[in-house]
């Protein structure tokens, strides 16, 4: 595996402090007082009982981007539980360990690295500048900073879906400006010094970078820094028995892109807050039953 050898190169450098062995096998989880889903709960987590109300929450979301001149993205993920993490980072903080910057940006750099001598086709030139071969990497499933996301907000629904029977899936809808759509390649690494309150998202495709499945599924990439504190994210503390500001650390555990999740109420007048800044993140879990989901998606009910 490309990130264990990188990560046990950075380990004998002494540029990681992370033991190999701890990014091989199964993640073992380390015992936190905030999960991702008291996140979602402290931010109205609304739920989702047929496909006609995920239809109605979809639409709700879209209208209200499609009024203030914003895009919106999709994300399906089929355990409501999980958190919104990258491959990368999730690989990176097994037994607990938490992840910063600079930790993401020397393992970034040297898979890089490692990957231009490795992967002949990393020297054609559509993958000439990082960005595009992060992009690769994460088409072909090695970890990266990069989160996946959809123009199609029931792509989103299927992988909400595909798995995980016995589980709520969860639906993520990000909302951005124009202007932080990535068309066009960058050159060099410009996301590191991005703010922790930035996202952008990687229009692979319109930047010439094409991948078939990617292509297929109206897909494109979330990237950003890790989160911060700000802006101010609060979750529920089961022991405290009410809600209280995260730490850094406990932010990072959920997210690994610095979008603020804010309440969604579809059946309001307005089912996004007035006062909510962009970059904007919304949610809804699935309980609707995952085979007729996926029964009916066949059958063209989008």
């Amino acid at each position: 595996m490309l990130l264990e050898q990188v990560a046990e190169a950075l380990v004998a450098e002494g540029k990681l402090s992370l033991r190999p062995r701890q990014l091989a096998g199964t993640v073992v989880a380390a015992p936190m007082t905030i999960r991702p889903s008291d996140y979602y709960d402290d931010n109205a987590d609304v739920v989702a009982t047929t496909l006609s109300e995920v239809k109605a929450f979809i639409d709700a979301i879209e209208q209200h981007a499609r009024s203030r001149g914003w895009r919106v993205f999709w994300r399906g993920q089929a355990s409501h539980e999980w958190g919104l993490i990258s491959s990368l980072a999730r690989g990176l903080s097994v037994d607990g360990s938490v992840v910063d910057d600079s930790l993401i940006d020397r393992v970034e750099e040297r898979l890089l690295k490692e990957a231009s001598g490795w992967i002949a086709e990393l020297g054609d030139a559509a993958y000439g500048q990082p960005l595009a071969k992060l992009a690769y990497l994460q088409h072909h499933g090695i970890p990266t900073r990069l989160i996946d996301f959809t123009e199609n907000p029931w792509m989103s629904v299927f992988f909400a879906a595909e798995s995980n029977d016995g589980v709520d899936g969860r639906v993520f809808a990000l909302m951005v400006e124009d202007g932080d759509i990535i068309s066009t390649t960058p050159d060099g690494t410009p996301w590191r010094k991005y703010g922790t309150n930035v996202v952008k998202i990687y229009d692979a495709t319109a930047a010439g970078v094409i991948f078939p499945r990617l292509k297929a599924q109206a897909g494109v990439l979330a990237l950003g820094r890790l989160p911060s504190t700000q802006p101010h994210r609060k979750a529920l503390d089961s022991y405290l028995g009410r809600s209280r500001s995260l730490l850094a650390e406990e932010v990072r555990r959920i997210l690994s892109i610095p979008f603020k999740l804010v309440p969604f109420t579809p059946a309001a007048t307005t089912s996004v807050p007035a006062g909510a800044t962009l970059p904007i993140g919304l949610t809804f879990r699935v309980h609707v039953d995952k085979e007729s989901i996926r029964r009916d998606l066949a059958g063209g009910v989008a």
